[in-house]
């Protein structure tokens, strides 16, 4: 979904890490900042993999009782380097004591980082503002878990916010339009619901519910 970011970010970081090896002295403080940018970014791939391999093998569509606000805090930990490499402030408000939802815990995070992703990426070119990336979960009703994904970028137009969510319609020049599509497919998949909001000048917000697990898992299963 969001392979070639990671990759990018791998080839990228091991050049500089050379370059400032080979300086006179070498700049170790540098190098090592830069290694570590690549052992996040591989962490990153590993999770893409596992995401796609999650979405497309039927051997592995098992469901589980999931921790929606395990699942964000886990994102935010892989990213920091990127997060710092943007000069982005994350703001995190997670209600405490969420019912769990019942899904596939890799597919989740995979919808979760690639939204992260796309945040940051529609900060890049922010200079007029703060950089705030906002995450926040709460119950909606007795029976539904929602996401909420914020940014402070320059917003999405109102008459582009459903086609977003297209196979191979993108907002970015070098984007394949794939990542959103396969979001919304796994949500979709999950009995919930991803939407876009945007008044196309003050950032934009990607949502999305899942409903409760029961109790039972059996029940839980069959909703």
């Amino acid at each position: 979904m969001k392979i070639k970011q990671p990759l990018t970010r791998i080839t990228t970081g091991g050049n500089a890490a050379q370059r400032f090896l080979k300086m006179v002295p070498p700049e170790h403080d540098k190098a090592q900042a830069a290694l570590d940018g690549i052992v996040s970014a591989g962490h990153r791939t590993s999770e893409v993999i596992d995401g796609f391999r999650a979405l497309f093998a039927k051997s592995d569509q098992r469901q589980q009782l999931v921790d929606v606000n395990e699942v964000i805090r886990r994102a935010p930990e892989s990213m920091s380097s990127e997060l710092a490499d943007h000069h982005v402030e994350p703001r995190a408000e997670l209600m405490s004591e969420l019912p769990p939802v019942y899904g596939n815990m890799s597919q989740l995070q995979e919808v979760v980082s690639n939204l992260l992703v796309n945040a940051l990426e529609a900060m890049a070119t922010t200079s007029d503002r703060n950089r705030v990336l906002r995450v926040r979960t709460e119950l909606r009703g007795h029976n539904t878990a929602a996401v909420l994904i914020q940014d402070s970028g320059p917003g999405i137009d109102k008459d582009r916010l459903d086609g977003i969510f297209t196979a191979f319609v993108s907002t970015k020049p070098h984007g394949m339009g794939l990542g959103l599509a396969i979001c919304r497919m796994i949500i979709d998949y999950h009995g919930g619901k991803l939407i876009a909001l945007s008044d196309g000048k003050d950032g934009a917000s990607f949502e999305f519910v899942l409903p409760i697990a029961s109790m039972d898992r059996d029940s839980a299963r069959a909703e």
